[in-house]
């Protein structure tokens, strides 16, 4: 600005001190034109000023401008420049770069006048001015960006003489020192306001961002062992077909056997009802597991979201649960492991009962000396052998102490119900074995006969109070209480099965 002719440098300095002090006249009045400019402009003057009042703001390269006649209210066309600021902002697709432009002041200046008629263009500038100094609502950002634009058009100008210059420097010089300080002042505070909100904005962000970070993170961390949940689903519900088609083929066996083959296909029955019990019970329990993990965790991210809620709800951020899928996922494994074995159980009841009626009515009938001798022949002889095998290894494994919990050190005891369940099913197998046609079967169903009275009493009395004894030690240790109430839930409404299964994912989940 030094390098401008004087003239120009003269009248930029006329119009900072207009737009800030109002150039010697009262501070609530606008300034009047002084004496010496003439009081009818020329046709000349008239054609060539200023008719209209803009507001306008650059950023990066984009503008908008919006003019309304001289005389609008300064209010007025703010607020109908705000929707243009606000279109050509969200244009932005960086988000901090959108931040900024529409936090980003306009100016408001009135349009180059006649260069040979200046005051005109002066007066016209200071009844705009007069809006920023008079307001109580006026932004002092825009009131400063305004003064510096129009300072700009004013050095673009030729102007009056340099001792009218002078004259009104001396004045306004004059006028900055009553009021410069109170702009100041108002200007200062609107900006540490402005910057302490954003700082919190910021910090708040930052830790908001750090939450649910976290709240990922422990999501994530529990996808390996959800995916394997699943794929192991896949391929026991994969199995479903065969293992009904094998019931059935026993089924048809069963319809057309002789009592030599009775046994066999009662162990067989037997044998594929408790690998049905055992495979769906870990399938249950780690769905069970990881499902009750899932919740745990959103109902923590809930609970730490409550102190952003402000936040969220003013920067309208969705509210995303990441464990809902996952944990639909999971209960449907669970159902469908339930139901299952219930079919299973209920095909292989009444596929016992049938096989204890055909046995009845086969050793009705073979009463005669040549069925006994044939049911002491070399294939009678086997199937006994095998039989009393069986039975010693049931009886073996039944007393077994089961796995203990590595941290409270409690008995798991879901596979000793399977155990215990598997023996009783043998029972009527042995209640029609006598020294007759069922003899080859006699010295296994001893062995099983001392143990059907006590798998009862284990069933009915100890294990459930092991389970209560069990859930009491856990609550003590600080186990989620809603596993702890899911298996006293089950003992109380007599399903021994399911309180068994949710008491180990408790004891499990006693050991993360």
């Amino acid at each position: 600005m030094s390098r401008r002719p004087a003239r120009t440098r003269v009248l930029g300095s006329l119009l900072l001190c207009l737009g800030a002090a109002g150039c010697g006249t009262d501070a609530s009045t606008p300034p009047a034109v002084e004496s010496q400019a003439p009081s009818t402009p020329t046709a000349q003057e008239q054609s060539l000023s200023t008719s209209d009042v803009c507001v306008q703001m650059f950023f990066w390269g984009r503008d908008r401008k919006l003019c309304k006649p001289l005389g609008t209210s300064i209010d007025t066309l703010l607020s109908d420049f705000r929707p243009l600021q606000e279109a050509m902002c969200n244009q932005e697709q960086n988000a901090e770069l959108r931040q900024q432009c529409l936090g980003k002041s306009p100016y408001v200046f009135v349009p180059k006048g006649n260069p040979a008629a200046p005051l005109q263009w002066i007066a016209d500038v200071e009844s705009v001015q007069s809006y920023f100094r008079l307001s109580m609502g006026a932004s002092m950002t825009i009131y400063e960006e305004s003064l510096s634009k129009m300072a700009d058009l004013a050095s673009e100008m030729t102007g009056p003489s340099e001792e009218e210059l002078k004259r009104r420097r001396t004045r306004i010089t004059e006028r900055r020192g009553q009021l410069g300080e109170k702009l100041k002042a108002r200007a200062a505070a609107e900006q540490g306001t402005a910057k302490a909100d954003l700082a919190e904005q910021r910090e708040l962000l930052s830790a908001y961002e750090a939450t649910f970070n976290a709240y990922h993170s422990a999501v994530q961390a529990l996808a390996p062992a959800i995916t394997d949940v699943y794929e192991d689903f896949v391929t026991y519900r994969g199995t479903e077909a065969a293992v009904f088609a094998q019931l059935e083929d026993i089924a048809q066996r069963a319809s057309t056997s002789t009592i030599a083959q009775m046994g066999p296909l009662q162990l067989e029955l037997v044998t594929l009802a408790r690998t049905e019990s055992q495979r769906p019970q870990e399938l249950w329990m780690e769905s069970r597991r990881l499902g009750n993990a899932l919740s745990q965790l959103q109902t923590l991210h809930q609970a730490r979201l409550a102190h952003y809620a402000d936040f969220i709800t003013r920067h309208a951020i969705p509210q995303v649960n990441l464990t809902e899928r996952s944990g639909v996922i999971l209960n449907n494994i669970a159902g469908y492991s339930d139901a299952r074995y219930a079919r299973v159980a209920e095909v292989v009841k009444k596929l016992l009962q049938g096989l204890t009626a055909r046995q009845t009515a086969l050793v009705a009938a073979q009463a005669d000396l040549a069925t006994r001798q044939t049911m002491a022949n070399a294939a009678t002889l086997k199937a006994s052998q095998e039989f009393l095998a069986s039975a010693n290894a049931r009886t073996t494994a039944l007393w077994q102490l089961p796995p203990r919990s590595q941290t409270l050190n409690l008995f798991f005891l879901a596979t000793k119900h399977v155990d215990f369940e598997s023996i009783l099913q043998l029972e009527p197998l042995c209640l029609h074995v006598g020294p007759n046609a069922t003899g080859w079967m006699e010295s296994g169903c001893i062995a099983l006969r001392r143990q059907f009275t006590s798998a009862r009493n284990y069933l009915n009395t100890t294990l459930p109070n092991m389970v209560r004894l069990n859930v009491t030690q856990m609550r003590r240790a600080g186990v989620t209480e809603a596993l702890l109430v899911d298996v006293e839930t089950h003992l109380n409404n007599g399903n021994l099965r399911q309180a068994v299964l949710s008491h180990d994912v408790a004891l499990r989940a006693s050991d993360l």
